[in-house]
C-alpha cells in the first residue's frame, strides 16, 4: 500500500498545487498496472486512512480531483525515519527509486548510508549494501556488454586462467597448469579436482567443452570472437581438456580470462534467475529491483570476507547522495577513493547510415563543436580529463577552432538538416546533449534529442534511428584484450556504427596486434586511434574521474576491473 502511494504521488507531484491536483483514473489503471475497478478500491483505502479526499469527476471524461492531506516532503521524512529505525531496507529501496527531490533526501542521508553502507546481522552475517540508479541489464556471459554487469559475472564464475594486471601476464585459475604446442595452436589445460559448482556438481573437462560449444553454436552471442580461432575440443580425461586452434595465435590465453568465457556446467542449461557458476559469491536473490550475492562457502580458493552483497535500484539522484558515489560527505563519515576511470566517454557517428554525417566536413565541424574545456566550465565539471585516446596515458589536449565551423558546414553543404542525438536517460547525460545542442544552434546546426536506456542499447533499433549517440567504453583489468573487444564484440558501437572500410583496416591491424609483444600492440593502438581521429569516426571527451566514497570501517578497498571495487577482498571488523 505504501508503495502505491508514494508511487502515485510523486507521479503527481510536479502538478500538485496547493495539495491539490487532478488526474484521470486511467492514469492510476497504468501506474499500478491494475483495473479501474481496483483503482477506486484503493483510493477509497487511502481515504480510510485520512491520507486523501478523492473526488471524481463530473461526467464522462471530465477530470477527477485529489487533496492530500499532508505534505509529501513531510510524508516522505516520516516514512523514511520509521523504515530506517525498524531497518525496512527494501520499502527505503522502493521509496528511493521514485523522483523525490534531492534536498529531500539530504536530511536522512547520513542514516541511509549508515544503513545500507554496511551491516552485521543477527547472525554475524557482514552484508554489504549498494545501489545501481538504472535497471539491472542481462547477465548472460554470452550477452554482456555492459561494465557493471560484467563485472558481477566475474564473482559468480570462473575461467581456466587468470590475467595479472601488474605483471601483465596470465596465470592458473582453474585449471592448475596448462601449456602449449604445435606453435601455439594446441592447448592443454590441466583441471583443478575440487572445484565445485554452486550446485555442488563438481568440475570436469566436459563443462569446459560445454562452455565452448555454448558460444561457438549461440545465434546471440556478443563475444563468439573468443571461440572464431577454435578447431576442436578434445576431453581426454575430465581433469584434461585440449583445444585445438586453427591458426597460430598466442593471445590465445588472454580470451579464456575473459570473463565472458567463465566456465558454466554442462548438466544444467544456463538461467540467468538461477545463476549457476564455480565463483566466489553465489546469486542469492534477483528480482527487477534488486540483487544479492551470497559468498560461497565452498569455493576453491579464499572464501570472501563479506558473507553477502546487495545491490538496490534507486533514482539517480538517491545514488549520488546515499550510495559509494555520495558527494560532499563530512570527512569523518566516510573515506573516498579517487582513480581515473579506464576507460573514456565519446561521441560516435553513425557512419552506416546516410545522412549527412556521412561528409567528412560535418563531422569536422563537430569536432570543432565539442570544446571539451568550455563543456566543463558551463556545465561546473571539476573533475575530467581530455582525451584523445582510448586510455588516459596516450591522451593529450586536442586543439578545437570553433571559427572553422561555419566554411566546413557550407562545404559539406548543410542546410540545418534535423540530426537525432542520442544519450543516456540521466541527468548529466541530458545535461551534456543539451549543452551541444545549444552550441550547435550557434552554428545552425539542428539536433533532436533522444535518450535511451542500456536495454535500448542492447536493441538494434538504435541503429537506424541515431545520427549521433553519447557513449563510454570502459577498460577490464586487461587494456589489450577490452581494446580488441571493442572492435570483435557485436554489440559495441565501433562494430555497428563504423563504416566497413575502416573496420577492415582495423581488423587487418588487429591480426598482427595478436602476435606481437605488449610494446609492439601499443604501437598498433596508437596507430588505430590515429585512424579514427584523422577520420573522425568519432569525436573523443574526457576520461572520467571517479570518487567513490565507502563507510570507515570498511577494509582493503581496492579498485577491480572496469573501475569498481573488488568485492571479494572487502572486509569489515568485528
Amino acid at each position: 500500500m505504501n508503495d502505491r502511494y508514494f508511487t502515485m504521488r510523486a507521479h503527481f507531484l510536479e502538478r500538485e498545487a496547493n495539495g491539490r491536483c487532478f488526474f484521470k483514473l486511467r492514469e492510476l489503471e497504468q501506474l499500478w498496472f491494475c483495473s479501474l475497478k481496483n483503482v477506486k478500491r484503493i483510493l477509497r483505502q487511502f481515504e480510510e486512512l485520512d491520507k486523501i479526499t478523492y473526488l471524481p469527476g463530473a461526467g464522462r471524461g471530465n477530470p477527477s480531483e485529489m487533496i492530500f492531506s499532508h505534505p509529501l516532503q513531510i510524508e516522505v521524512e516520516e516514512f523514511m525515519k520509521d523504515c530506517i529505525e525498524n531497518g525496512k531496507l527494501d520499502q527505503v529501496a522502493q521509496l528511493l527509486r521514485l523522483p523525490i527531490p534531492k534536498s529531500w533526501l539530504l536530511k536522512v542521508s547520513s542514516d541511509i548510508r549508515e544503513m545500507f553502507g554496511y551491516q552485521q546481522g543477527t547472525e554475524s552475517k557482514d552484508v554489504l549494501h549498494s545501489f545501481i540508479s538504472r535497471d539491472f541489464t542481462t547477465l548472460d556471459p554470452l550477452k554482456v556488454s555492459i561494465s557493471f554487469e560484467s563485472h558481477l559475472i566475474e564473482y559468480l564464475g570462473d575461467t581456466l586462467v587468470k590475467y595479472d594486471r601488474k605483471k601483465d601476464r596470465i596465470l592458473p585459475h582453474l585449471a592448475h597448469h596448462f601449456e602449449s604446442e604445435e606453435d601455439d595452436r594446441k592447448w592443454t589445460f590441466h583441471l583443478r579436482k575440487g572445484v565445485f559448482f554452486h550446485h555442488q556438481k563438481p568440475l570436469t573437462s566436459n563443462d569446459v567443452a560445454y562452455t565452448i560449444e555454448r558460444i561457438i553454436n549461440s545465434d546471440e552471442s556478443s563475444h563468439q570472437w573468443l571461440t572464431g580461432d577454435i578447431e576442436k575440443v578434445d576431453c581426454p580425461h575430465p581433469y584434461k581438456v585440449i583445444i585445438t586452434l586453427n591458426k597460430k595465435n598466442p593471445f590465445f590465453l588472454r580470451y579464456i580470462a575473459s570473463p565472458h568465457f567463465c566456465i558454466l556446467p554442462s548438466n544444467q542449461p544456463f538461467n540467468e534467475e538461477e545463476w549457476i557458476g564455480t565463483g566466489p559469491f553465489s546469486l542469492k536473490e534477483r528480482t527487477e529491483n534488486k540483487m544479492v550475492l551470497e559468498a560461497f562457502d565452498h569455493y576453491f580458493l579464499e572464501r570472501p570476507l563479506l558473507d553477502e552483497l546487495h545491490f538496490y535500484k534507486v533514482s539517480h539522484d538517491a545514488a549520488t547522495i546515499v550510495d559509494f558515489t555520495v558527494q560532499n560527505s563530512p570527512s569523518d563519515e566516510v573515506r573516498s577513493k579517487h582513480e581515473i576511470e579506464t576507460g573514456f566517454r565519446f561521441l560516435m557517428f553513425n557512419l552506416r547510415k546516410q545522412t549527412v554525417v556521412q561528409h567528412p566536413s560535418v563531422r569536422k565541424a563537430l569536432y570543432h563543436l565539442m570544446d571539451i574545456e568550455q563543456l566543463a566550465t558551463d556545465l561546473n565539471w571539476d573533475q575530467w580529463v581530455e582525451a584523445s585516446s582510448f586510455v588516459n596515458s596516450r591522451s593529450s589536449p586536442q586543439k578545437k577552432d570553433p571559427t572553422a565551423i561555419p566554411a566546413l558546414l557550407a562545404e559539406a553543404g548543410y542546410n540545418g538538416e534535423p540530426l537525432s542525438l542520442y544519450h543516456m536517460n540521466y541527468q548529466k547525460a541530458s545535461d551534456l546533449a543539451n549543452w551541444f545542442k545549444e552550441q550547435g544552434e550557434k552554428y545552425g546546426i539542428t539536433f533532436v534529442l533522444q535518450s535511451y536506456t542500456f536495454h535500448d542499447f542492447y536493441c538494434r533499433d538504435i541503429d537506424q534511428k541515431a545520427d549521433l549517440i553519447f557513449m563510454g567504453e570502459v577498460s577490464s583489468l586487461d587494456p589489450h584484450l577490452s581494446f580488441l573487444g571493442a572492435f570483435y564484440n557485436d554489440t559495441l558501437l565501433f562494430r555497428r556504427m563504423f563504416p566497413l572500410d575502416s573496420l577492415q583496416w582495423i581488423n587487418r591491424k588487429l591480426e598482427t596486434f595478436k602476435q606481437v609483444d605488449s610494446e609492439n600492440r601499443e604501437v598498433i593502438m596508437s596507430e588505430i586511434e590515429a585512424h579514427i581521429r584523422e577520420n573522425d569516426l568519432l569525436i573523443f571527451q574526457h576520461h572520467p574521474i571517479k570518487t567513490r566514497t565507502f563507510h570507515p570501517l570498511i577494509k582493503d578497498v581496492k579498485i577491480h576491473s572496469f573501475g569498481h571495487f573488488d568485492f571479494s577482498k572487502l572486509w569489515i571488523p568485528s
